[in-house]
């Protein structure tokens, strides 16, 4: 049997059906997944990036502070560290906001702050959050950590009946 009834006998036709179908599949996918291959280096470039900000936020914040280097026989020295009065709402929602940003570490996102408090019920939250914010008690981080926030450290608030002379209450 020569020619195209060799080929219709031996399953041929299917054989080459299958063969094509192969092909254009994998080019079709090849197709898109080059398609797709810039967008996909951009969101590793962004995880690889999230990924170096963490381990240096980690490495910046985990190193010990000042109190950890003096040794337990010294005294430890009365600095002239800023005191802000506070009035009896605002020290509460103070210290409510310390304990929020506690449960997400030493770094924190202010709209997650205002998501947190929002679902607890503070009354007020992004009042009271721009009030510490001019206060200076919060500060936002410089550099590539642009957008978080923190506790500037080494301020002292006191309810403003206990504050010294002065000192303005809010």
């Amino acid at each position: 049997m020569p020619g195209l009834s060799a080929i219709a006998a031996a399953n041929g036709w299917f054989i080459t059906a299958a063969g094509l179908i192969i092909v254009f599949t994998c080019l079709a996918v090849l197709a898109a997944f080059i398609a797709r291959l810039e967008k996909m280096l951009f969101f590793w470039d962004r995880w690889v990036a999230w990924l170096q900000r963490l381990k240096r936020r980690e490495s910046l914040y985990s190193a010990p502070g000042p109190l950890a280097q003096e040794s337990p026989g010294q005294p430890l020295e009365v600095s002239s560290a800023p005191t802000i009065p506070l009035s009896g709402e605002s020290l509460e929602v103070y210290q409510y906001f310390q304990w929020l940003t506690r449960l997400e570490g030493d770094v924190f996102s202010l709209c997650r702050v205002l998501e947190k408090a929002e679902k607890r019920g503070i009354p007020r939250p992004h009042f009271h959050l721009d009030e510490l914010l001019r206060l200076g008690l919060i500060e936002e981080l410089p550099g590539e950590d642009r957008g978080f926030y923190r506790w500037t450290p080494g301020i002292i608030v006191q309810h403003e009946e206990k504050a010294p002379h002065g000192a303005e209450p809010l």
